[in-house]
């Protein structure tokens, strides 16, 4: 459950939030939504694969950050183990609403990255003392307009993905070093075939619209597949 406020410095003017990442927080989890700009960074580290979400546009690019539910990899002990964090996990615990004047920040006070009264000056501090706002907080703000933005485009590359027939299901058959087994299942990936079968006016098309880059960078995440089935054979042998 979420209870989303109005961000505001006067209701607000004492709120501080935790931003170091860890499963108590919320970052236990499985995948988290990516988005097409910033598919060149979440490569270099994650599988960037797509799922079927029912209406809409009828599918999402995901990055894999595990291999079973509620399951993040890339936690340890020492917090966050890659040089990258998706768009979708940094903006916790804040949102985006729309009011009569347009695009409204919110905040969800039910989050565990909310810092209670009783625990004191922990965290991160989201206004100055004299309202004004802080580096994390126009921090927070460039990052939701960024992010506003992005979703706003991605409808249109899901489109271009599945006029063109490029999204093929796939599974992932895992065997970890203690014999355990298991499939991942459910999954899309771009079908290479098609896309190396398309004519050059849809290339040109595709790479007019911004599409072609996320849609090469998507294909070159697979190659952090093992990686992934490597941590997971770490975390089995207490590493």
């Amino acid at each position: 459950m979420t209870r989303p406020a109005l961000l505001d410095n006067v209701t607000h003017r004492h709120l501080r939030v935790r931003t170091e990442r860890s499963a108590a927080l919320g970052d236990a989890r499985q995948s988290a939504l990516a988005l097409p700009a910033e598919f060149r960074q979440l490569q270099a580290h994650f599988p960037i694969v797509f799922q079927h979400v029912d209406g809409g546009a009828g599918f999402q690019p995901i990055v894999l950050l595990g291999l079973e539910e509620e399951q993040n990899l890339f936690l340890t002990e020492a917090g966050w183990d890659a040089p990258v964090v998706p768009m979708a996990l940094q903006r916790d615990p804040f949102m985006i609403g729309r009011g009569a004047e347009g695009l409204q920040l919110h905040v969800d006070l039910d989050s565990p990255r909310i810092v209670r009264p009783e625990e004191g000056e922990v965290g991160t501090a989201v206004f100055m003392p004299h309202g004004g706002h802080s580096d994390y907080l126009d921090h927070v703000v460039g990052l939701m307009e960024h992010l506003h933005a992005q979703a706003q485009r991605l409808p249109a590359f899901i489109e271009a993905l599945t006029g063109h027939q490029l999204l093929e299901p796939f599974a992932l058959d895992i065997e970890l070093s203690n014999g355990e087994q298991g499939r991942l299942a459910g999954l899309y990936t771009i079908h290479e075939e098609r896309l190396a079968a398309l004519h050059g006016a849809a290339l040109e098309a595709l790479q007019r619209e911004g599409h072609l880059l996320p849609i090469y960078m998507q294909l070159a995440s697979l190659a952090q597949l093992p990686g992934l089935v490597e941590r997971a054979n770490r975390r089995v042998a207490g590493g």
